[in-house]
């Protein structure tokens, strides 16, 4: 038997006893491989199927814009991040609007509002159906990324994706109920 025939064998194999992921989880690795990753299909890709748990916060990071394409600057660029994380947190914790005691969901939350110039000047002000939103994310992100600054991270970038979006979400329903009428 040939390799391509032996693979195709194995695809069809795994697919009826329910690994279905075995030929796609290659085809992410190869795409991660590539000295410049291909945004777009890595988009595409992440579109189509489930991302592997251990490459998601990676491909999310590089989709997201919080690492550059090139594999050689990612150590480099993560290292800023973490500086920029600690130094917004130092101030938080200065100026005492968190502590140690603070749910990190919260922490995150008041990171991104010191970053976007939307701070309360006080900690106690009710916050925002924005900020309810960012929380909720906030929380699903924990659950699926261990680091946290990878998780505040890709959480501002994709409520900053959210946003930049927000316009068009009731068009996407609309979209979205014609498809399923039709």
């Amino acid at each position: 038997m040939t390799e391509d025939s032996q693979r195709n064998f194995r695809s069809v194999y795994y697919e009826k006893v329910g690994f279905r992921g075995v030929e796609e989880k290659k085809s992410l690795e190869i795409l991660l491989k590539d000295d410049r990753l291909d945004i777009e299909k890595l988009c595409t890709f992440s579109q189509r199927f489930p991302l592997p748990s251990m490459y998601r916060a990676l491909v999310w990071k590089v989709l997201l814009g919080i690492l550059p394409p090139h594999h050689e600057s990612h150590a480099q660029v993560m290292m800023y991040r973490k500086e920029q994380y600690s130094d917004v947190l130092h101030a938080l914790k200065v100026v005492r609007f968190v502590n140690d005691a603070t749910p990190q969901v919260e922490v995150y939350l008041r990171m991104y509002q010191l970053e976007s110039g939307k701070l309360p000047r006080n900690p106690s002000f009710p916050l925002k159906p924005e900020d309810e939103v960012f929380l909720a994310i906030a929380k699903a992100m924990e659950e699926m990324v261990e680091d946290s600054v990878d998780c505040y991270w890709i959480t501002r970038c994709f409520v900053n994706q959210l946003n930049k979006y927000r316009d068009s979400l009731p068009q996407l329903e609309v979209s979205q109920e014609v498809i399923n009428i039709g």
